[in-house]
């Protein structure tokens, strides 16, 4: 018994981006069509259908050792398998943060492990993926789930180290098992970080899972807490129903958990899983069931989540029942109930993310060829009109309106002229904006604090110069957000005025995010600069801790800021696109007419044939119109909506 629920509405979600794909490529064929193309629009829309390509879905788990995590793993997505794929047994726990994706680039199976000595180094997890050489890889025999889940067994080895190698590698000697034979040595995993690919339907179709260890791992890879969990559509943080919440629990949800509560396009639940441990045979179904909604009020009283966020499972017994396709066994378990809230969060979160950084780009794109389009058509539907008073071989009217269109020409190429300084115009404001934030402003902020870490001599002094490094970030990105602001401010300008004074079709100029920016910059800010978070990492200062933060921090905030300088000089190159293309079009137009004209003029010839050749050509564009605004439609359709699971309203109602 597979997870038929997730299956279905995450490939309706992958139809949905495949459809999305496909409007865009039609729209790309579409403009060359219709002489609209551009090499600067059609790479922006190559990058929506980069971003629709490599897209994922991602759900986290987190929690404290033994509550469940892989084994609720293996019972929402690998139960298909007919055993655990995920070490889950007692004793035998994910030791590292583990990823569960298919790699699309390589189209391979393998486990990729990442030695737990690289955290000796203060290079981050995103570096290491691009040096494929620091990792062990394992090949996966993604037909044989007996030698996979045997490969698997790999994430859980560990190794014993002195106590103090341990403190170096940022380990807290108190929260890792003391060797058997040697008092002094410890028990510390083998391994840092672990990438598994493998092609699972649902992995294939876009699903990323992140099984993340205890506490111990939490705390000394801030990678886990700064970048990838807040990244994710859900995080679950799985309990146990028979321990409640513990200190461990609340220690990491408070650390690095709570603040994801108000990202947008995240959803943040509570699992209590183990459910079965409350089952008592000898018990009534309304006792146990009390029982378990004493633990639901004091679990949201603790983590303030609402109780409708937190879902009471049983991993064990879910995986059981869909192995062994037991249905009592399995509405009992509620492992649905929990697929349900997944699926219809993440899905929902992912897909108003895209809808609204890919389909209303890409609509915004297309309205403006339509209109762009829609000019042409009636230019040519008037020219058509003034060839209709011709009468006969009228000489005189002929030349009246070859010296019309050729007056039209001339005011086109005007038009065209004046452009040209409102572009200059734009091109200075977009590098104004890019100059805020070029790599050496940026870089000699980051040298500067990187020398105020290593000079510091105190745990106040560490955090006053973290602090301080994202107070000047911040400053900067808001001269950014002022300075875009302007810069929407004269693009509207411009735009009114050539509406105004050129006569050209109202368009709405595509702004910059400018508040979006800091909004953006400000979350990463959050989640690094809580003073908790500082003082623990701050108090480790004698290892790389220190370092390995602040990398982290940096890492993340130069890949936004990579990202917004992409954005402007975007911005820059495409944001009077819509005028010149519109000019062009038209001006064209004009001297196409004013060439068949002049040839009319010198042959004599009636305009009954030019007539037709424009009737013809209004009927091909009002055809290539209604053509655009299909597509336009079928982009902006919304994605559908996954059936409703009557055995989840069933199990609801068995609750």
């Amino acid at each position: 018994m597979t997870s038929q629920l997730f299956s279905r509405e995450v490939e309706s979600f992958a139809l949905w981006k495949a459809q999305i794909s496909k409007d865009i490529r039609a729209y790309r064929l579409w403009l060359r069509r219709n002489n609209l193309f551009s090499p600067e629009s059609d790479l922006r829309l190559y990058h929506l259908l980069e971003t629709l390509r490599s897209d994922y879905v991602t759900i986290a788990f987190a929690g404290e050792f033994s509550r469940g995590k892989t084994e609720l793993i293996n019972a929402i997505f690998f139960s298909g398998f007919g055993q655990r794929i995920l070490p889950s047994q007692a004793g035998r726990t994910t030791m590292c943060p583990t990823e569960l994706f298919y790699d699309r680039d390589t189209r391979t199976s393998y486990l990729r492990l990442l030695p737990i000595e690289t955290r000796l180094t203060d290079v981050t997890i995103a570096d290491y993926r691009t040096m494929p050489g620091q990792w062990v890889e394992i090949p996966l025999m993604a037909d044989n789930p007996a030698e996979m889940a045997r490969v698997m067994m790999s994430i859980t080895e560990t190794k014993t180290v002195p106590i103090d190698d341990a403190i170096k590698l940022g380990f807290k000697p108190e929260r890792l098992d003391v060797s058997e034979t040697d008092p002094n040595k410890v028990e510390i995993p083998a391994w840092r970080h672990a990438l598994v690919s493998f092609p699972h339907p649902l992995l294939q179709q876009g699903l990323c899972i992140l099984d993340t260890p205890g506490l111990n791992a939490l705390g000394s890879e801030p990678e886990l807490t700064l970048s990838l969990l807040p990244q994710a559509q859900a995080v679950v943080f799985v309990l146990a129903a028979d321990q409640g919440v513990t200190a461990s629990d609340m220690a990491i949800w408070e650390e690095h958990v709570a603040q994801l509560k108000d990202r947008p396009n995240l959803g943040l639940y509570a699992v209590l899983n183990k459910v079965d441990t409350l089952w008592d045979e000898l018990d009534s179904r309304k006792k146990i069931e009390k029982a378990l909604g004493r633990v639901l009020r004091s679990t949201s009283r603790h983590l303030g989540l609402k109780e409708s966020d937190i879902i009471p499972v049983s991993a064990k017994q879910g995986l059981l029942a869909k192995v062994r396709e037991d249905q009592a066994l399995l509405l009992r378990s509620q492992i649905l109930d929990l697929e349900k809230l997944l699926s219809d969060a993440v899905l929902g979160n992912r897909r108003q993310a895209l809808w609204q950084g890919v389909v209303q780009e890409a609509a915004a794109h297309i309205e403006d060829s339509l209109q762009v389009l829609g000019g042409r058509h009636t230019q040519i539907e008037q020219q058509a009109k003034e060839l209709e008073q011709l009468q006969g071989q009228n000489h005189g009217q002929l030349v009246q309106m070859v010296k019309s269109a050729q007056a039209m020409q001339n005011e086109f190429r005007r038009k065209h002229l004046a452009l040209t300084p409102s572009q200059r115009l734009m091109d200075r404001q977009a590098q104004i904006l890019l100059d805020l934030i070029n790599n050496d402003v940026i870089g000699s902020l980051i040298d500067r604090t990187q020398s105020r870490l290593v000079n510091a001599h105190t745990t106040v002094g560490l955090v006053r110069a973290m602090r301080e490094f994202f107070a000047e970030i911040d400053a900067i990105v808001g001269d950014l957000s002022h300075q875009a602001e302007l810069s929407n401010r004269m693009a509207e300008s411009i735009y009114r005025k050539f509406e105004s004074e050129h006569g050209l079709n109202k368009f709405e100029p595509r702004l910059l995010p400018a508040r979006g920016f800091r909004r953006r910059l400000q979350e990463f800010i959050h989640d690094a600069d809580e003073l908790p978070r500082l003082m623990q990492i701050a108090l480790t200062f004698e290892s790389v801790s220190v370092r390995r933060f602040f990398n982290t921090t940096v890492s993340q905030i130069t890949q936004f800021l990579q990202a917004v300088r992409r954005e402007l000089v975007s911005w820059g190159q495409n944001v009077l696109a819509p005028l010149g293309q519109q000019l062009q079009s038209q001006r064209a137009l004009v001297e196409q007419h004013l060439e068949q004209l002049e040839l009319m003029q010198k042959s004599g010839a009636t305009a009954a044939g030019r007539i037709r050749a424009l009737q013809t050509l209004q009927r091909d564009l009002g055809g290539e119109l209604a053509s655009g605004r299909e597509l336009l439609q079928s982009l902006r359709s919304p994605p559908p909506e996954a059936e409703a699971s009557n055995v989840v309203e069933f199990a609801r109602a068995r609750r």
